[in-house]
């Protein structure tokens, strides 16, 4: 059975109050938390995204959760060609 990558996404979770950041370690991985923006980055499965967005709004200590577009980000940059930027960057200083 080979391994394979679950593809992820971002959730942004703003916060009330951080007495319960642990508790956020039950819906996905807990990556970074802020305490003086009051806010936490975990990620989630894809699949799971919708599921999990509803679930952490009806919390009391949530205030708003935004999914990540780094995702999309990514595959902006990846299809764009380098040479044509290169390009462009040469034209802008040719006098």
């Amino acid at each position: 059975m080979p391994f394979e990558i679950q593809p992820t996404i971002g959730l942004i979770i703003y916060l009330h109050s951080l007495k319960y950041v642990r508790n956020l370690r039950n819906y996905g991985r807990l990556y970074y938390v802020s305490k003086r923006m009051r806010y936490a980055i975990i990620y989630v499965e894809m699949d799971d995204k919708d599921e999990t967005i509803a679930k952490l709004k009806t919390l009391n200590y949530v205030k708003q959760v935004v999914p990540s577009k780094l995702n999309e980000l990514v595959k902006e940059v990846q299809s764009k060609d380098p040479t044509e930027l290169d390009k462009q960057f040469d034209e802008d200083f040719d006098d």
